[in-house]
Parts: C-alpha cells; sequence; structure tokens
C-alpha cells in the first residue's frame, strides 16, 4: 500500500520542527510503501506541493502532520475550516487575515481518516492522544481544508486528513520526546494499512 506522509519546515521561533523529523525517520510498518515529503511553510505553495506528489504518488492514503505549540498530545485533527487568519507571517512573508482558504469554499470539510480506531490505537500503547476540533487558522489548517477541497473537487480516490504533533523537550519544557511520537506515527500509518483499501487507484474515479 502506497501511504504519503507529510511534515512542515520550521517556522516563526523554532529553530526545528518535529513533523519534519517524524515525516522523514518515521519506520514504515509491514506491508507499506512510504512515501515522505516536507512541505514549506508557505500558503498556497505547500498546496500545490502537496498535490503534485498525490499525483504522482498516487498513495492510499495521506498523513499530514504539524507542529502545535503547548499541545501535549498527540491531536487527531477532525475539522478543517474555510478561514485563514494567522497571527505570525508565513515563512514567504506572507500575512492572510480573515480570508477564506478556498473562496465559495463550504464553511468546513471533515478528515477521512478513521481517527476513532487511531485513537484507540494510541490509548492501547500508553501515547498521549485527543481528537481535536480545532486544527487553527494558520498553515496546519490551511493545508488540512485546502487538501480535503482539492482531493474533493478532483474525485481523487484518497483518504487524507492532520495530525498535530507537539513540541519535542528541546523545542518545549514538557513536550514529547522524538521517539515516542515516531513510534505514534508508525501506529496511525499501521491502522491506515489496516482500514484502507490498497487498489483505491485501480478503479477509473468517480
Amino acid at each position: 500500500m502506497n501511504i504519503l506522509v507529510t511534515g512542515f519546515e520550521p517556522f516563526a521561533h523554532f529553530s526545528g520542527n518535529p513533523s519534519q523529523t517524524v515525516a522523514l525517520t518515521v519506520p514504515p510498518p509491514v506491508g507499506v510503501n512510504l512515501s515522505r515529503l516536507v512541505l514549506p511553510v508557505v500558503a498556497n505553495e505547500s498546496v500545490v506541493r502537496l498535490m503534485q506528489a498525490v499525483e504522482e504518488i498516487r498513495p492510499a492514503a495521506v498523513l499530514a502532520l504539524g507542529l502545535a505549540a503547548g499541545r501535549r498530545a498527540i491531536a487527531l485533527e477532525r475539522l478543517a475550516v474555510n478561514l485563514d487568519d494567522f497571527t505570525v507571517t508565513d515563512n514567504a512573508g506572507n500575512l492572510r487575515r480573515d480570508t477564506p482558504v478556498v473562496p465559495d469554499g463550504p464553511p468546513t470539510l471533515w478528515t477521512t481518516l478513521p481517527i476513532r480506531a487511531m485513537e484507540a490505537a494510541l490509548r492501547a500503547d500508553e501515547l498521549p492522544v485527543e481528537i481535536s476540533y480545532s486544527a487553527g487558522t494558520y498553515l496546519c489548517n490551511h493545508l488540512f481544508y485546502a487538501g480535503l477541497y482539492a482531493l474533493r473537487q478532483r474525485r481523487l480516490p484518497c483518504r487524507f486528513g492532520f495530525v498535530h504533533l507537539p513540541p519535542t523537550p528541546d523545542l518545549e519544557a514538557g513536550g514529547l520526546p522524538l521517539t515516542r511520537q515516531q513510534h505514534a506515527v508508525t501506529r496511525l500509518l499501521e491502522v491506515l494499512r489496516d482500514t484502507t483499501g490498497s487498489d483505491v487507484w485501480s478503479s477509473p474515479r468517480p
């Protein structure tokens, strides 16, 4: 099964980004052909690169990762909102305020990942996890919403969702160690492997 995992480069005052490190180093589960992609923290460019990779790799699922400062648990995002309201600029200097991610798009879109099964898998391994209803209004939510919207518009047979990772201890006191984050993401990939058909691209698009 082809699965694509993405992370973001460092941004703002952070010297690193665990989503980038995890995306590049997470051990792939048995039976998963794992592709890895680090995205720029630039609103529109991140979405363009994501969709280029989806068309090239044709994954059964995309697991998008990002950093959430201040959080202490793996946050499985359920809901993307059609709003950009940046409190800091992105890495290209863009400051989007009170702006829709997609003009005339629906107010919200829902993840297509099996987050209840993912939550259960992480809890079984005693990893900190929560289901979140707010991915914020910065780049993570921008990619989450725009990715879901693009997949739906193009009728691509690919599950897609977003997971926020806590900071690692070197970035923020009380953070979650990188090894535990890697283990958590491997478990999420195992759930995707076990709940998603591996031949979704073999049938004509609806």
